[in-house]
């Protein structure tokens, strides 16, 4: 039944994303098997595209203040912790949201310093861009591009104040979001990979990365 299950959900990517796509991440999964590894494609968005910038009737969207933030993380739906949204804040994030009525429908958060991938990494970059991450969108909203138009817009809103573009990562093999974000008018321009090895990480990039300054490295050890 699992190799039943593999290659039915191979056909379907192959289908969707083509072959050497499906491929790609069919031969990912396998490594992963054998040695802890995460591959993630690293994009940036620097063209706003005019498809993506019109919201729906009813909508409006802009950056969402800290009043309307905390109350949303008191929403189990919004995937906001008071702890994310305490080390967020302070560190100069902002989030832009999507909404309808007085219902918050879709957000993203956006970075202009280091921040946190996963325990023991963090994410850096050119301050440059403008670091796109923890997107969400309610489930009554899907299929309406709101992340599209949200990242959109953001991305407009940046370059007025001066930066030039936004940057991300997805993982490699999550071909449904990769596909979605290049729709949306993201490029990729490098990767990135992170093996663990005996608890400590290692990592790599191809060179395209270093023109954006884009990287993942260990998080700093706090001293007393």
């Amino acid at each position: 039944m699992k190799v039943q299950r593999i290659s039915a959900e191979f056909r379907s990517q192959a289908s969707a994303f083509g072959l050497g796509s499906a491929l790609g991440a069919l031969a990912l999964r396998a490594i992963q098997r054998v040695i802890d590894i995460k591959v993630l494609r690293a994009l940036c968005m620097s063209v706003v595209a005019p498809t993506f910038m019109e919201l729906p009737v009813g909508m409006c969207a802009d950056f969402l203040d800290d009043d309307t933030l905390r109350c949303m993380a008191s929403e189990a739906k919004y995937d906001l912790t008071p702890e994310f949204l305490g080390e967020a804040l302070s560190k100069g994030d902002e989030c832009y949201g999507i909404v309808d009525g007085d219902q918050p429908a879709a957000y993203g958060w956006y970075a202009h310093s280091p921040t946190l991938l996963s325990d023991g990494l963090r994410v850096q970059f050119d301050p440059a861009y403008v670091y796109m991450y923890k997107g969400l969108t309610l489930d009554a909203y899907r299929g309406r591009r709101l992340h599209a138009i949200g990242m959109t817009r953001a991305l407009a809103a940046y370059q007025a104040r001066g930066y030039k573009g936004l940057v991300t990562y997805i993982e490699a093999d999550n071909l449904t979001s990769l596909k979605s974000a290049r729709r949306t008018g993201y490029v990729d321009f490098g990767r990135i990979f992170i093996i663990r090895i005996l608890g400590r990480y290692v990592t790599l990039r191809t060179p395209g990365c270093a023109d954006f300054a884009f990287d993942v490295a260990p998080t700093p050890v706090s001293t007393p």
